[in-house]
């Protein structure tokens, strides 16, 4: 028997669910009562067939009959090749044994042919989380164990939704105890508070890796773990236990919290006052940023948003990457990129340069692709563009023009208008683009209509978009704000962080190791300089923070030795190497230090956080602490903090 995915769909509520209301068929199937009607009855035929019948009792449906034998059916069910890909590799991961093509033809009722093709696309795929597959007698999933259970909540993760993780509606993945995943879930969603802000999907992929706990063995954690994360798995591990009455390793322990600290505590977006963060992380968003403005020549930099769409939607889809996925869905994503084609492709060749192996699907490029192109749309700063428009219509038509064009695309900074007969083909130079009311002999001239339509409308945008990505950067002298407020706790942060400021040249050793305890001793407002001095050396060890091709260093704690918080930079007589963000060796001549009081306040905690990204994640500013004497950083940081207050205040 072969079943349509709706009567698959319907099957597998009616197992999930026991009894279905028709108001439920209705909104789980998303069609109307008529065909609801149909698929019950033509899943009836199907069913019957085995000794199953569909029964109706109470305005609820409901099946009866030989039960067992829906295991014999689902080897018929028809598949997409994504849902086959998901479950063949579910199979490889869960069997103990080799597995035959026979067996697996047999199971999802295809040929040889397809098996072959689907076994090399899931080869493929799993070289990509350094798994491979062992050929003898069939095919055996290895590799390491904790890559494996990773692998699988991945897996299962990428195969139940949201709302249906919610509902408790987890499939027919049998690895997943039911009664243990609620528990799981009560339990990490308790405790979700010590967390930092979590993706829905994010808590879904940590429930189920708890839940897993016990599946197989773990192989020893090699590398050190954050406070911060140890705590937290220690927690839900001692509750998971009490309440399963099952007792887990230590490894069972580290293995969970160094995956939560990898994906979560050292991936957030304020790591200044954080025991550890992925340097390599921040680096690589910033970098993605900067090259992807070098080659569109857009300066997607002032767009203050893009860095924490990017920053989370890669870090969730690192943590979680889509193994199999449904290549016939046409996503908002794919549209937009029709409309981008050399922004898709400028990101497309960086991400595959930047980002990690299992990173490269043409859907993932898409996607980040849309966050540039939204980029465009959302702000008249990243890239502003000036038109001239040709018009002998009246003032009130030619304004309600201007308004329409600015509407549907905000990065247009100006619209300067002429008369058709002024019109001179040197003005070509002078702005990004020319549009006219009545058609000219140049071609270069685009017409569009006094009162355009809706479709000439959209037509005129993508137009505008292509040229905003094409053109050159029209430079224009920017004013910076610098009105007074009345937040006094800021105002009087931002003065003793300028008054503590500092710029010097030091006389240093000739290693990074030992240049550190030397600029500890110009410092005053630090009680122990030997203790300080270590502690940015670990730290520095474990989250590099010499910026790439900068030839900058960042070094900064927050501590009980600090008297006063300070910024300060060093100007090194002697370079020195020391491990950058993306653990290459860089030559360092600039040493920046932020140094932050245990105890301080909100304010002045947010002001250094200002500084640490000012220097991470914005390329102009990056240059101006590389380049600038103090007279100008001092500028720099007043600017930030005047930013800064203004934010506060909108």
């Amino acid at each position: 028997m072969l079943l349509t995915k709706r009567e698959k769909h319907l099957l597998a509520a009616f197992q999930n669910y026991g009894k279905l209301s028709l108001k439920q068929m209705i909104d789980l199937l998303k069609v109307s009562q008529r065909t609801v009607y149909r698929t019950i009855s033509d899943l009836t035929d199907s069913l019957n067939t085995i000794n199953i019948s569909i029964i109706k009792e109470n305005q609820n449906y409901f099946l009866v009959g030989e039960l067992a034998n829906l295991a014999s059916i689902i080897s018929l069910d028809t598949y997409e090749q994504y849902e086959r890909l998901n479950l063949i590799t579910y199979k490889l991961l869960m069997s103990f044994s080799n597995i035959t093509n026979e067996q697996l033809q047999e199971e999802f009722n295809v040929s040889n042919v397809t098996i072959i093709q689907d076994i090399a696309e899931i080869e493929k795929r799993l070289a990509d989380f350094d798994l491979r597959l062992d050929r003898k007698k069939g095919y055996r999933l290895v590799g390491n164990k904790n890559t494996l259970r990773r692998l699988l909540a991945i897996l299962l993760t990428n195969n139940l939704s949201i709302s249906d993780f919610g509902a408790g509606a987890y499939g027919h993945f049998e690895v997943l105890d039911k009664a243990k995943l609620e528990l799981a879930k009560q339990i990490f969603q308790s405790s979700q508070e010590d967390l930092p802000d979590l993706d829905a999907k994010m808590s879904e992929f940590f429930i189920i890796l708890l839940a897993l706990s016990g599946w197989r063995d773990n192989e020893a954690v090699g590398h050190s773990i954050s406070k911060a994360a140890l705590d937290f798995s220690q927690k839900v591990y001692t509750e998971f236990s009490q309440k399963t009455n099952q007792f887990y390793s230590i490894q069972e322990i580290l293995y969970y919290a160094s995956i939560l600290d990898e994906l979560v505590i050292k991936r957030q977006e304020t790591p200044l006052f954080h025991e550890k963060f992925d340097s390599a992380f921040f680096y690589n968003i910033s970098n993605l940023i900067d090259k992807v403005s070098l080659y569109t020549k857009i300066n997607f930099a002032k767009d203050k948003t893009l860095f924490h769409f990017l920053f989370n939607h890669i870090r969730l889809n690192l943590a979680i990457p889509q193994i199999f996925e449904d290549k016939s869905n046409n996503t908002i994503a794919h549209e937009v990129v029709q409309g981008n084609e050399y922004l898709h492709r400028v990101v497309s060749l960086l991400v595959q340069d930047i980002f990690l192996k299992y990173l490269q699907r043409e859907s993932e490029y898409e996607l980040i692709t849309l966050h540039f192109a939204s980029s465009l749309r959302r702000s008249p700063d990243i890239y502003p563009i000036k038109i001239l428009l040709l018009t002998d219509e009246r003032p009130l038509a030619r304004e309600l023009l201007i308004t329409r064009i600015k509407t549907i695309a905000p990065f247009v900074d100006k619209v300067v208008v002429k008369e058709l007969a002024q019109y001179e083909t040197k003005d070509k130079d002078y702005y990004n683009c020319v549009l006219a009311t009545k058609p000219l002999a140049d071609k270069a001239v685009k017409m569009v209509s006094t009162y355009p339509d809706a479709k000439e409308m959209l037509q005129l945008q993508d137009y505008l978009q292509n040229v905003q990505a094409h053109q050159k950067i029209i430079i224009r002298d920017e004013q910076t704000n610098r009105q007074g407020y009345n937040l006094q706790n800021y105002f009087l942060a931002t003065q003793q962080l300028l008054q503590e400021f500092s710029y010097q040249e030091i006389d240093n050793p000739a290693d990074f190791e030992t240049s550190v305890p030397k600029i500890m001793e110009t410092i005053a407002a630090v009680s122990d300089k030997t203790y300080l001095s270590s502690k940015l050396l670990k730290r520095f060890a474990v989250s590099p923070l010499a910026i790439p091709e900068t030839h900058l260093a960042l070094l900064h704690t927050q501590s009980s030795k600090v008297i006063t918080s300070c910024f300060k930079i060093y100007d090194l007589k002697r370079p020195v190497t020391a491990l950058s963000m993306n653990y290459e060796k860089e030559t360092v001549t600039r040493i920046l230090v932020m140094l932050t009081r245990l105890d301080e306040t909100k304010e002045m905690r947010d002001l250094m956080t200002a500084i640490s990204q000012s220097i991470i994640e914005n390329h102009l500013y990056t240059e101006i602490y590389k380049t600038g004497n103090k007279d100008i950083i001092y500028q720099l940081l007043n600017q930030i903090f005047t930013e800064k207050i203004k934010k506060l205040e909108t």
